[in-house]
């Protein structure tokens, strides 16, 4: 099956149609946990944020590894069997992880509007898994274009183990957390290997600066 992000902006795919295992999910949410995590107040498009990041791969100035947890969360989200699943977005199976991170939101904390290719013009679409239900608020709202040309707002909630994929030149956020804990991991897909063609800001930390899990 092939989907169209430009008429389709954002898709959800449950444990049916995605490709990790029990196992797989288990393990991710394990490296998540041994994650340490910043506080980021201003993302690096100098959007407003207020939200807990711990990040394994960035590209500012090209894609890197960023930390001892990098390769075993790419050898699970860049498996042969993922790189075949995220063809059907991508259009190919040579496909960069330009950036990947993982995001905690608690009670407060939400994602500012914005759209990933004000980050790297080369990002197609990001991927990312749900590891939580038990949290009220935090909805993904996306601004869509209908066919007919008129701008709509979409709200979606995706259960833990499942994923939403975006376009990435489609603005989005991420509602206020109003209780509990919203875990994910955002992988930013792209077939571009290349440099990054921004320069993007430096990401705003605040005073309470960092925390393990």
């Amino acid at each position: 099956m092939k989907y169209d992000l430009k008429k389709q902006a954002t898709l959800l795919f449950g444990q049916e149609t995605l490709p990790l295992t029990q196992n797989e999910w288990q393990m991710l949410a394990g490296l998540l946990e041994k994650s340490q995590y910043q506080h980021v107040i201003a993302g690096d498009a100098n959007e407003d944020h207020s939200v807990w990041v711990s990040r394994y791969f960035n590209d500012v100035d090209e894609p890197v590894a960023l930390n001892e947890l990098s390769a075993d969360i790419e050898a699970i989200v860049m498996s042969d069997k993922m790189r075949a699943f995220y063809k059907q977005f991508i259009g190919t199976d040579k496909i960069c992880l330009r950036r990947c991170q993982a995001n905690r939101l608690y009670k407060g904390d939400y994602i500012g509007v914005h759209k990933d290719q004000d980050s790297s013009p080369d990002y197609i679409a990001t991927i990312v898994f749900h590891f939580s239900n038990d949290y009220v608020g935090g909805y993904f709202i996306s601004s869509e274009i209908t066919p007919d040309g008129s701008h709509v707002q979409k709200r979606y909630k995706p259960y833990a183990q499942m994923a939403l994929v975006n376009n990435c030149s489609i603005s989005h956020r991420v509602t206020a957390v109003e209780s509990g804990e919203r875990l994910t991991l955002a992988c930013f897909l792209s077939a571009s290997f290349s440099a990054n063609m921004t320069s993007p800001s430096e990401f705003a930390i605040s005073s309470d600066d960092v925390f393990d899990s």
